[in-house]
Parts: C-alpha cells; sequence; structure tokens
C-alpha cells in the first residue's frame, strides 16, 4: 500500500508538472527565464552541462540579474538561472570550483539546521564558514532554504516502519520529524519506528504529533529481537503490524491545533532568518521551498519574515501564476532538462524522459 501512494503521487506530479516547449524540439518561444534546480552533484555531469551552456552562447544570471529582468527573457539573449539546494558538500567540493572555471553564476539555498550539526552524519552538508566562502567568491547567491526542511506527519495512517533497506534508501532528511520528549527530532529513526502518512512541513495544513510509547515500543521489539537481524525472519512486518495494533489500542497521538503549527510554520522562518544574520551577516531576501510550494499561510509567513521572492518546483508553475499571492513566485525545472535547451548537442528527450520514469521509485521521498 505505502509504494502504491508513492506511485500514485509520482502519477499526480507527472500530469501537474510544466513542461516548456523546448523540452520537445521546439522554439523558446516562452517569455520566462528557464530556471534549473540541482542538488547534489558530480564533476562530470555539471561539467558537461556549464560546456553546453557556455558553447551554446547562455549567460548564467545572479538572482538580482533575473529578478532586475522580472525573470522575462529580454530580445535575443539566451539566459538562465542555475540554481542549488541543500547546501551539500558537493557544492563546496565540485560545484563551486567549476563555477568559478567558468565564470558562471548561480544561487545556493541552504536549510540552516543542518549546517552545524555534530554527527559524522552531517558531513555531507556545507559549514558555515564553506558558505561564507561561496558568499564572498561573487558568483554565488546564498538565500535561504528554511530551517529545518522538514517533513511531518498530518495524520496517524500508518505508512510503514523503518528498515535497514529504507534506512539505506532514503535521505537523511526525507525521513518526517519524530516528537520525543517534548521536542523535535530529526534525521534517520531507529529501526522498527512507525512513520506515518507525511507532507512538507511548509506545505502541510496541520501536523499529527504520534504517541512516543507506541513508537518505543516498537522499536523495542526490534532491537531486543536482533536489531537489523530482525528483518531476514519470515513474518517481520505481521509481527510489527500487530505489535502496533495492540499499543495503539491503549495509546493515541494528538493533532497540533491551528494557533500551535502557525507557529511552528512561523519558527521555521524565524531561525532560518536568525541563523543567516549570525553567520552570514545577512538576513535573506530569496527563499526556495523544500520539495513543493508553500501552504497560502505558509507563503504569508514567508513574507512577514522579510522573504521577497520564492521558488518551487516544475509542479508549481500553475500556482506561481495566481493572481493575488503574497509573494512573487518562481517554478524550476530539474537540472536533468538543461540540455534539452536549444542548442549544438542537444540531449534525447527520450532517454532523459526514460531515466526519470525508471527512477521515480529511487527518489521518492516519504511524504504521501
Amino acid at each position: 500500500m505505502d509504494h502504491l501512494h508513492r506511485f500514485a503521487r509520482s502519477v499526480r506530479g507527472v500530469l501537474r508538472t510544466h513542461y516548456p516547449a523546448f523540452l520537445f524540439g521546439l522554439p523558446m518561444r516562452e517569455t520566462h527565464i528557464p530556471i534549473f534546480i540541482y542538488h547534489d552533484v558530480t564533476p562530470d555531469s555539471l561539467r558537461s552541462d556549464l560546456e553546453f551552456l557556455v558553447r551554446n552562447g547562455y549567460r548564467t544570471l545572479s538572482l538580482d540579474e533575473f529578478m532586475a529582468s522580472g525573470g522575462r527573457t529580454i530580445g535575443r539573449t539566451r539566459r538562465v538561472l542555475l540554481t542549488f539546494d541543500d547546501a551539500r558538500a558537493s557544492f563546496h567540493h565540485v560545484a563551486l570550483p567549476l563555477l568559478r572555471a567558468f565564470d558562471s553564476r548561480a544561487a545556493l539555498f541552504v536549510p540552516t539546521y543542518w549546517m552545524s550539526r555534530p554527527s559524522a552524519d552531517y558531513e555531507r552538508f556545507m559549514s558555515w564558514e564553506q558558505l561564507r566562502a561561496a558568499a564572498d567568491s561573487g558568483l554565488v547567491d546564498v538565500q535561504a532554504h528554511a530551517h529545518r526542511h522538514a517533513l511531518v506527519f498530518t495524520s496517524g495512517t500508518l505508512a510503514g516502519f523503518a528498515t535497514p533497506d529504507s534506512l539505506a534508501r532514503y535521505d537523511i532528511y526525507d525521513w518526517p520529524m519524530r516528537h520525543r520528549g517534548g521536542t523535535d527530532e530529526l534525521g534517520r529513526p531507529p529501526l522498527g519506528s512507525p512513520f506515518y502518512r507525511a507532507s512538507p512541513l511548509l506545505s502541510a495544513s496541520t501536523r499529527f504529533l504520534e504517541d512516543e510509547e507506541v513508537s518505543a515500543r516498537c522499536e523495542a521489539l526490534v532491537r531486543d529481537a536482533g536489531g537489523a537481524s530482525f528483518f531476514s525472519q519470515r513474518g517481520w512486518r505481521t509481527q510489527l503490524l500487530k505489535a502496533h495494533e495492540r499499543y495503539c489500542a491503549r495509546q493515541s497521538g494528538r493533532q497540533l491545533t491551528e494557533q500551535q503549527f502557525d507557529e511552528q510554520i512561523a519558527e521555521e522562518f524565524d531561525l532560518c532568518v536568525g541563523q543567516f544574520r549570525r553567520h552570514l551577516g545577512y538576513a535573506p531576501q530569496y527563499f526556495a521551498y523544500p520539495w513543493m510550494l508553500g501552504s497560502p499561510r505558509s507563503l504569508e509567513l514567508a513574507r512577514r519574515s522579510g522573504i521577497e521572492t520564492v521558488f518551487g518546483v516544475a509542479v508549481d508553475y500553475g500556482r506561481a501564476r495566481t493572481a493575488r499571492l503574497p509573494l512573487t513566485v518562481f517554478g524550476r525545472l530539474k537540472s536533468d532538462w538543461l540540455k534539452l535547451l536549444p542548442g549544438t548537442g542537444r540531449a534525447s528527450l527520450a532517454r532523459i524522459a526514460y531515466g526519470k520514469l525508471t527512477g521515480f521509485s529511487r527518489i521518492q521521498h516519504l511524504a504521501h
């Protein structure tokens, strides 16, 4: 059932996604400057993209240049905006040297919670010192990508359990926040931890706080039965489901009130802005939403925090055109579409589309 929900979400995403004409080999009639989004990068793939842009006369823009143009093409000049989410270590080690080599501009969107974590598991992210170096390079606009970059449970509908396979498969913040001891925990949960229907914090309309005792009992069952080896036993899923059902019969979680949830959303912006001021000396004015564009309430709270412009993803192009939004909104395209821009050495749409379709199950996060 869990896999069916993810497949259905993928299909809905495909149907809602904005597909510009240039993807299909048609002339670039769009008036909007293409915006591409990267996450982790490798030297070969990013170098190839930058070579393609240079070879075909595309100019990379800063965020201020992009906004000065209204996000629209001017004359025959070929322009693109390159954006990088998450402030991964690969940006410092791979992207920044290549941007310098090609004299290219880019925007880097930072989830501030993850920049100062002590665990070795967090070494995949940049440090504040590295972020300052990027901002000082003159090539990179360092801006906001929320604080925790979190998913939250939205109901008590069970979606699955943390297994060795899922812990290896899903990224560190693809796991929804867990409520433990009156505080929130992020990152990978213990084996056996139940997880429920979830959505991005800034896009959700509510948050469900799971029962801590139910989670603790499921985790203890797995731990006492051998930990990872428990999942090699026949019927492990049935054991966990029965245990979860038995414990839930006596326990229950609760929904946050509307006021409590609004406070948590506002805190996401306040903490992010505070970290920018503390470590970089300025407040961000641009904001890239994790996963998808935020809820109407989230957009309003972003505006109140001083954010002037926000970026979503390809499924957000429709909302970006909606009148009377509290902020200017732009959608973005996945970086693997970049080489479908008009030019010499253009990639094959069929090959890229096939790769995206076959990769759906691999890249899906745990939101439903």
